[in-house]
């Protein structure tokens, strides 16, 4: 039986591209051997500057303070490389990635890396040497996207002196490209093209603007002067209007006047809210909100979804960053020194912040510690970031006082040689056997408790369902053990005042 075209294609997965940009009817190569970028705004207004267009972007004060204020929150973070499995060779092969990048520019790599988000994509070239017998990066240097274009299948191309239409091919493992925004096209969808249109309205807004304070900011003097004046008394009043910006005084005929004209606006429209304006939308483009780079906080809407914005961006740009080292950097400089190694160690950027364990830790004690509900080590050390003890390694003894084997040791010694002990002995001793019975009808009364957080499945319903069980526990107990404190602590109290 033949298998129609349907049932073929469902045996196994098509892995060629069908899209390919050589069959995209928006873009036309001609008889280029090159892919032209397809940004609509460098194509209406770059003139032939190319990439060199978003130059002027980041020399907006504001907007390149907001797309600084971006590339820095990236870089300033902490990295990690983690092995590709819990083996000997895999460790030493992530232990060798991590001292490597920590042996050159890997910061400044990062931040120049990252103009990726306003260009739409960044090169580095790796600069490699040697370094104990062994390949490693010597250096990453920027260089301007303006310099290079890519083929219709997506291979990076230098743009030369020799060859600047097409480009010349560059060797493998060499450069590492950084692309922004889309994943179809090699150039990129970098904020420029969102972000040269506010910077646009702003120059020009600033520009009329200071047209308008040169012929405004000093009210225009207006000379009058009665039929039938002489030329030459005439041209004695514009000197007199002319000698207003300089002098503090003029001197002219009674027959003449000088009236200074001012400007007269009405309405709150100005070209400085033009210009505030245009920076909001700069701000909203690169940083999804404004309260970081201008107002006062709270007054733009809730500062912690803001900064939770802001926070979503900040892992996007981290992650994306580590995917590109991920699939170039690291492997190559596994491959140089590691052959026949597979399975690379993964580089990643932390973005999360260290939460304050505190509050954390005291819901524990009280979990674990006083309602003695069982958990895990292993949550201990995950949640506080504790490496677990190797074996053979010392141990740091806990300093405070727990319900274990030490208070019974010090019961059972009391009961042995009650005899032998002095009057303040004994009643240190009945004071610790005291805690420790305290512990021990502790964890009974709170039996029901226990029980219960073990049983809901909320916050809410175990606060609703505490009421009944509280009415249902035994205290008496407890009752008795707070009678033989009371006593413990009027005999302790008598034999201070006796010893004084």
């Amino acid at each position: 039986m033949v298998k129609n075209e349907e049932e073929k294609s469902a045996d196994k997965p098509i892995t060629d591209e069908i899209a390919t940009t050589s069959k995209d009817i928006d873009i036309f190569a001609g008889w280029l051997n090159r892919l032209e970028n397809p940004d609509p705004t460098l194509r209406t207004e770059a003139k032939g500057k190319g990439l060199k267009l978003y130059d002027e972007v980041d020399r907006d004060p504001h907007a390149g303070s907001a797309l600084q204020t971006r590339y820095l929150s990236v870089a300033g973070k902490e990295w990690e490389v983690t092995p590709a499995a819990d083996d000997d060779q895999s460790k030493k092969v992530a232990d060798f990635v991590s001292s490597t990048l920590e042996s050159f520019n890997l910061t400044q790599a990062t931040q120049e890396l990252l103009q990726g988000i306003l260009y739409g994509f960044f090169v580095g070239e790796i600069m490699w040497g040697t370094r104990k017998g062994s390949w490693v990066p010597v250096k990453i240097i920027g260089k301007h996207p303006r310099r290079f274009s890519f083929t219709m299948e997506r291979d990076l191309r230098l743009l030369t002196p020799q060859n600047m239409i097409e480009g010349e091919p560059v060797p493998d493992r060499k450069f590492i490209v950084f692309t922004f925004g889309s994943s179809d096209n090699p150039y990129g969808k970098g904020l420029g093209q969102k972000l040269w249109w506010p910077v646009w309205f702003k120059k020009n807004g600033i520009k009329f603007w200071l047209v308008f304070l040169d012929k405004f900011g000093m009210p225009t003097g207006v000379g009058k002067y009665p039929p039938g004046t002489p030329p030459e008394q005439q041209k004695a009043l514009l000197d007199a209007i002319e000698a207003i910006q300089n002098e503090t005084g003029v001197k002219i005929p009674n027959t003449m006047a000088i009236e200074l004209l001012e400007a007269a606006r009405t309405g709150k429209v100005t070209y400085e809210t033009l210009c505030e304006y245009m920076d909001k939308q700069m701000s909203k483009a690169v940083l999804g909100q404004t309260a970081s780079t201008e107002g006062t906080p709270g007054k733009l809407g809730s500062e912690d979804s803001q900064e939770e914005v802001r926070q979503d961006i900040l892992k996007a740009d981290a992650d994306l960053l580590s995917e590109v080292f991920n699939v170039t950097l690291i492997p190559w400089i596994v491959d140089y020194n590691f052959p026949g190694v597979t399975d690379y160690p993964k580089f990643w950027i932390r973005t999360k912040e260290e939460g304050d364990l505190k509050p954390l830790a005291e819901r524990d004690k009280i979990i674990a510690g006083d309602l003695r509900v069982p958990v895990g080590v292993k949550y201990f050390y995950d949640t506080y970031g504790i490496p677990a003890p190797e074996e053979g390694e010392d141990i740091v003894e806990p300093g405070i006082r727990g319900a274990g084997e030490s208070e019974n040791r010090r019961a059972g010694e009391f009961a042995e040689n009650a005899g032998d002990l002095s009057p303040a002995e004994t009643l240190n001793a009945l004071g610790e056997k005291a805690l420790s019975d305290a512990d021990a009808d502790l964890y009974e009364t709170m039996a029901p408790v226990r029980d219960l957080l073990l049983s809901v499945n909320s916050l809410a319903e175990f606060k609703k369902r505490l009421l009944e069980v509280n009415n249902n526990m035994d205290a008496s107990a407890m009752g008795e053990l707070m009678q033989r404190a009371l006593v413990l602590a009027d005999l302790s109290g008598r034999f201070d005042a006796q010893e004084r």
